[in-house]
């Protein structure tokens, strides 16, 4: 009997120290994927806009049949089967669910998959609470910086549309992993913004939420091409996460002198700041 529980005692003791290095594994490897992912996807930008006489593409889900390249979004809303053009889905599909490969269908459809006709890339594999309206999780892992909207109209005066409006583009994120899923199978193609004084409330804040799927960690896309793995620090950015995964809006706003290493990063990738 002593010697079973001496067995048992050193089989709990190897799990306490195996179960946690390989969770730890996973997680690396998760992270390796989505930095590969978001490297080519901000390559696939940038080859885009050299493509198009430096302008960039709409950052946005968004799919309107024939019209011509400028006019649709850097992915298109997710198609069953039998939709040609126009998509058969709403905002707020219930039932039937959304699947993949409906979301897949409408990644197809946007300008940026030309340059990565992988879906895969478009997937982050740590990416696993974002639900939509019909109970089923979200494919598409990123979404583009509403700074570097795109889109020629008087509507969008506080984005950029061309290239040369980039400073500094290895210091501009392109592409984050989004938090976003109130407004379902839709979001993955919204946009992650930082509040700036240019909104009139005076402070810099969170937006729309961004995912942390990396234990303590984000992968950013940037302008240039390339992509880093940025290790949150703050505690206010990790109330923020946590409020977004309980649907809790989080609105609160510090002033630029007040600003944390996390807000101060946002503040200098935010491409439109540092427009000429």
């Amino acid at each position: 009997m002593i010697e079973l529980l001496v067995v048992i005692a050193i089989i709990s003791l190897l799990l306490s120290v195996i179960v946690p290095a390989i969770r730890m594994a996973k997680r690396k490897a998760a992270s390796a994927v989505c930095l590969t992912n978001v490297k080519n996807l901000s390559l696939g930008w940038y080859l885009y806009q050299e493509d198009n006489s430096g302008e960039i593409m709409w950052a946005a889900m968004e799919d309107v049949g024939t019209l011509a390249s400028a006019e649709r979004g850097w992915i298109g809303t997710p198609h069953t089967l039998n939709d040609k053009f126009s998509s058969s889905l709403n905002i707020y599909q219930t039932s039937p669910a959304v699947t993949d490969e409906d979301e897949i269908r409408g990644v197809e459809k946007g300008v940026l998959y030309p340059y990565v006709k992988t879906s895969d890339a478009y997937h982050c594999p740590a990416d696993k609470y974002r639900k939509g309206p019909d109970g089923t999780y979200l494919y598409v892992s990123y979404c583009l910086s509403a700074a570097l909207y795109g889109k020629t109209n008087p509507s969008y005066n506080r984005q950029i549309k061309k290239f040369t409006q980039i400073t500094s583009p290895s210091m501009r994120y392109n592409f984050v992993e989004s938090g976003e899923k109130e407004r379902g199978n839709w979001i993955a193609g919204g946009h992650f913004i930082m509040a700036t004084p240019e909104y009139g409330d005076g402070g810099y804040g969170w937006w729309s939420p961004i995912a942390i799927n990396h234990g303590d960690s984000s992968v950013f896309g940037f302008c240039d091409g390339h992509a880093s793995c940025r290790k949150w620090r703050d505690q206010d950015t990790f109330e923020h996460y946590a409020a977004t995964i309980n649907d809790i809006y989080y609105g609160k706003r510090i002033p630029e002198g007040q600003m944390g290493d996390d807000l101060s990063f946002l503040a200098r990738g935010w491409a439109y700041r540092y427009r000429p």
